[in-house]
């Protein structure tokens, strides 16, 4: 059966990605999510060939792999999938072909794995339940095996996770929804993690915000009043933890000075006012307790400097042609990454948007999701968290200024930004 030509594959295509850690919290790297189409259905092709062929065109045309750096790709695959020519197209280098254990044991299958492993691609054996005599050749291949938290009691993981010692996959408890499933993770000994939770924190309201948090936000205060440097200057001298993590990341941002910046006076100069703020804002994120934990290690601060440079560039395209394009840019940014602040500092938005003045526009996006801010907030939460659906509705009231794939570029890109952020501040 044909194969649908790329340009009709990608007009349809939705990148979701979840994002795997490790006990550090450290990012490993990216379940890819794929869907044929805008209505989350399956192509009229078949399902594996299907598969593999919208996966290569779609690392081919944006660039996937290369936007996510060291951190490997999981990429879900069946045995027709597997056994497709097209699937040799993708990087041996970057990708996990995430295979599900149910059908590892196939001796077609075993042999087909043994040959991508002799040119370098690795595997994980998803949803294992159990281990036997067929699946041992696989599990003296495979790089990991996904554990299911919410499948498997206590009792059956101890002594599959203690099987599993003998043989080379390193287990990831996958389905981490809540964070009592990481914390019963944690005590049954994983040491890698996938699941909503890290993508989708929950909001503990009524928490108080720590002193080092307090000394943020008054800086963000005073950089939004336009307040004079010297006064700026003057906080910043009992904020030494700041000062220290701020200049990392301004460092990180000024690409082409001829020197380092070693003073707050030095960073306003060089970057602005405006970049100052962006970077204040994204260390709202850091841990509480003046502990502030670089970008490359919080995924918190990861997605809420994705969702802002995300919405910035939907915010380009929706008005490349207008004379305030950058304005609408630069609002955009800071309501994807202020979008995450209940979560990081455990207070409703309303009570954080009386601390912190912004204007009307980007007031109603964050709390109600009202106007062209908000819509593209909807679309950003829709598309990342694998929503098709919302993100068609999104797309559609926006009036067809965004195609799906500029939609999917704009993905790469912001995933690109957010690598090269967390490797030059790590």
């Amino acid at each position: 059966m044909d194969v649908p030509p790329a340009s009709s594959v990608l007009a349809n295509l939705f990148l979701g990605r979840q994002p795997i850690l490790d006990s550090t919290q450290a990012l490993v790297g990216y379940q890819l999510l794929f869907r044929a189409s805008s209505e989350n259905r399956a192509a009229p092709v078949e399902p594996g060939i299907a598969t593999a062929d919208v996966i290569c065109k779609a690392f081919a045309e944006l660039g996937l792999v290369g936007a996510l750096g060291a951190n490997k790709v999981f990429v879900i695959v069946d045995a027709a999938a597997l056994g497709a020519d097209t699937i040799e197209l993708l990087p041996a280098g970057g990708v996990v072909f995430d295979l599900p254990a149910s059908v590892a044991a196939d001796t077609a299958v075993v042999a087909r794995c043994q040959a991508l492993g002799q040119r370098g691609y690795t595997f994980c054996l998803n949803d294992l339940t159990q281990i036997t005599a067929a699946l041992e050749p696989l599990l003296k291949q495979a790089m990991f095996a996904k554990l299911n938290l919410h499948n498997l009691p206590d009792g059956v993981l101890r002594p599959l996770l203690a099987q599993l010692a003998d043989f080379r996959p390193l287990p990831i408890a996958s389905h981490v929804e809540t964070r009592a499933d990481y914390e019963r993770a944690a005590a049954l000994g994983f040491h890698f993690f996938q699941g909503y939770y890290f993508a989708e924190p929950t909001v503990v309201e009524g928490k108080r915000l720590d002193p080092a948090t307090q000394g943020l936000i008054r800086l963000i205060k005073c950089l939004n009043a336009d307040a004079e440097l010297d006064e700026i200057e003057r906080i910043f001298k009992g904020e030494a933890a700041l000062t220290v993590n701020l200049l990392r990341l301004t460092n990180a941002a000024a690409v082409g000075l001829l020197t380092r910046i070693t003073s707050v006076r030095q960073a306003v100069t060089a970057l602005g006012r405006r970049q100052i703020l962006r970077w204040l804002l994204l260390l709202l994120y850091s841990r509480p307790g003046g502990q502030h934990i670089g970008i490359e290690r919080n995924p918190l601060m990861q997605l809420a400097a994705f969702k802002g440079n995300f919405m910035e560039r939907l915010a380009r395209h929706c008005h490349a042609n207008q004379s305030d394009q950058g304005r609408l840019a630069d609002a955009a940014f800071l309501c994807g990454l202020m979008s995450l602040m209940p979560a990081a500092l455990g207070l409703p938005m309303s009570e954080i948007l009386e601390q912190i003045a912004i204007g009307p526009q980007l007031n109603a996006a964050l709390l109600s999701r009202d106007g062209e801010l908000g819509l593209l907030l909807d679309l950003t939460d829709s598309y990342d968290n694998d929503d098709a659906d919302g993100a068609a509705r999104a797309l559609t009231q926006l009036g067809g200024r965004i195609g799906r794939e500029a939609l999917n570029q704009c993905l790469t890109e912001s995933i690109a930004w957010v690598q090269s952020l967390a490797s030059e501040t790590g």
